[in-house]
């Protein structure tokens, strides 16, 4: 029998964790497309069904929580490199409230520019969502969901390269699984959604440096939650500006 290191344990149930991912949306993405005869009218079923059900949101939820938790009891990972212990509030709070601070600048000075070039194409999802009652809730609900799948997926590369280098090798693994994905690679191109996941990108840059420097998942989601729902409230709010009514064009 052979007996695997943790360190190898880890980095194949990491492997296998986000090749689920990448075959699942891969799979859904071929399935997109009306078909004739017997297999349309079965796909249709199934997404009626999952409509219905909330099957995504339910998926989503097993995948980026119910996953890792498993994996952390089984031993496979340690809480500690997950960042949920040995947490020293003190220091953390002060480095996330340091960072937060600035990277709200630059995000909301990077974000106005953008606002102004692009006018109402530069709206995300969640700046809609606000309006709703709760809206705050779905970015919560984001940042939870990413972080937790983010630290599963890091936790293997702190192990090989160390905290500094393992926390960014971890961002570009999560990179990487999303470029692999054809439907993120077509979003890309399209309003909005592209908007969506440069922020998100953006907060995932933002994100693993407070996890370097303070080590702390609670922080890393509370953060993320801050940020979104920011920069969100501001296109939010620039959109609407008389100067953003369309796409300007710059001399």
């Amino acid at each position: 029998m052979i007996r695997l290191t943790y360190a190898t344990r880890l980095l194949l149930a990491i492997g296998s964790y986000l090749g689920l991912y990448v075959l699942a949306e891969t799979m859904a993405w071929a399935w997109r497309d009306p078909r004739q005869g017997w297999s349309a009218a079965a796909i249709e079923w199934g997404r009626r069904w999952s409509r219905t059900l909330r099957l995504r949101e339910i998926l989503r939820l097993a995948y980026c929580l119910v996953i890792p938790y498993l994996v952390l009891i089984q031993g496979w990972v340690s809480p500690l490199d997950l960042g949920l212990a040995d947490l020293d509030w003190i220091r953390g709070v002060g480095r996330a409230v340091s960072l937060a601070a600035g990277s709200l600048v630059l995000l909301a000075f990077t974000w106005w520019q953008y606002a102004r070039l692009r006018g109402a194409q530069a709206a995300v999802p969640h700046g809609r969502w606000l309006a709703q009652p709760w809206g705050w809730a779905f970015a919560v609900r984001e940042a939870i969901y990413l972080e937790a799948s983010w630290a599963l997926v890091r936790s293997p590369m702190l192990l090989l390269a160390g905290r500094y280098i393992g926390a960014y090798l971890g961002l570009l693994v999560v990179y990487l699984s999303g470029l692999l994905n054809v439907r993120i690679r077509h979003e890309l191109g399209v309003s909005e959604t592209r908007e969506e996941l440069v922020l998100t990108a953006s907060l995932a840059v933002v994100t693993t440096t407070l996890y370097v420097y303070a080590h702390n998942l609670w922080l890393c989601i509370t953060v993320h939650a801050c940020l979104r729902l920011a920069v969100a409230q501001l296109v939010r709010w620039l959109v609407d500006r008389p100067f953003a009514s369309g796409p300007h064009t710059v001399s």
